[in-house]
């Protein structure tokens, strides 16, 4: 573990007391471990999750785990519609590590055979590392600085989406400033964010991709969508909103179904939020809700193609 040397906005881990950071490179480690004939599962394989929950990338939290979305996982189950020929597909959007993505596809397979392709997406699926003599920094694909460390001394880079309002941490702010040394560090790892799990199952195909950016090879190739803890109304602009959905429309086949969900903590721990709709011509159709349902329904059963 490392210590937090400074961060005004702590990760789920801090809140609950640590002011320790998981370090990064534990996630290569565990990847290692992975690689023999018999993958180790339990702690080790919760462990490559958890450290993820102490990484802030592109203003939110890489939060997951095993079992966290049961119930979205039945409703794509109860309402997919397969195809008559050919491959099942389905996008889970935001998936993290894509240890949920497992659930899934496993979920997928009991139900409708070994037909299933799962495409697993998130924005970020790799962490890379920079060092200049005893000083690490990570950071992502797109060259967002993530975290530094020197020693076992961590400083948090990433700032939350919203933190130009607030202003940034000030010792991370100095640090940013050494523009010289952070110019001068050479890359000399690159780290997967995909669970060694994951990777292994070839029913799932991991893809960067940015909800709200469309890509027109994806267009009308999915029989469902799931999209938990993504699209949330504090990550996006309205207009973000509108071309996200715009974009889940687009990828859809005709009848496909989309699965909107958003965990939220509760007095006996999380509880899942969400609702289906279906691809109906321009519109999109809804058809049922779990928990308190989705907290942009109104977003999606006004929706319209333009």
């Amino acid at each position: 573990m490392i210590k937090v040397i400074a961060s005004h906005a702590l990760s789920p881990a801090e809140a609950s007391g640590s002011r320790r950071l998981s370090d990064p490179d534990l996630l290569l480690d565990i990847a290692g471990r992975f690689d023999g004939a018999a993958p180790p599962e339990g702690s080790l394989s919760d462990e490559f999750s958890l450290i993820l929950h102490d990484l802030r990338m592109g203003g939110t939290w890489k939060r997951t785990s095993r079992g966290r979305l049961p119930c979205a996982e039945r409703m794509i189950c109860a309402h997919l519609v397969p195809p008559a020929a050919g491959e099942i597909a389905v996008l889970d959007l935001g998936a993290s590590d894509g240890i949920t993505t497992l659930d899934l596809a496993a979920a997928l397979r009991t139900a409708f055979g070994d037909r299933v392709r799962v495409f697993l997406t998130d924005l970020n699926l790799w962490l890379l590392r920079y060092r200049k003599g005893p000083v690490v920094e990570y950071r992502a694909a797109n060259g967002e600085p993530i975290m530094a460390r020197i020693g076992r001394v961590g400083l948090r880079l990433a700032r939350e989406r919203h933190d130009q309002e607030r202003g940034a941490d000030p010792i991370a702010a100095a640090y940013l400033m050494c523009r010289g040394l952070r110019q001068s560090m050479r890359l000399d790892a690159r780290i997967s964010l995909i669970h060694p799990l994951v990777a292994r199952d070839p029913a799932i195909t991991a893809m960067e991709l940015d909800c709200v950016a469309r890509v027109p090879e994806l267009a009308g190739r999915f029989a469902a969508i799931r999209a938990s803890n993504v699209l949330n109304p504090g990550y996006f602009s309205p207009a973000q909103m509108q071309a996200a959905i715009g974009n889940m429309h687009a990828y859809l086949r005709e009848r496909g179904c989309i699965v909107i969900s958003r965990n939220q903590d509760g007095p006996a721990g999380e509880v899942e939020n969400g609702s289906v709709w279906r691809k109906a011509g321009e519109r999109f159709a809804h058809v049922a809700d779990f928990g308190a349902g989705s907290e942009i329904k109104s977003l999606l059963d006004g929706w319209l193609r333009s």
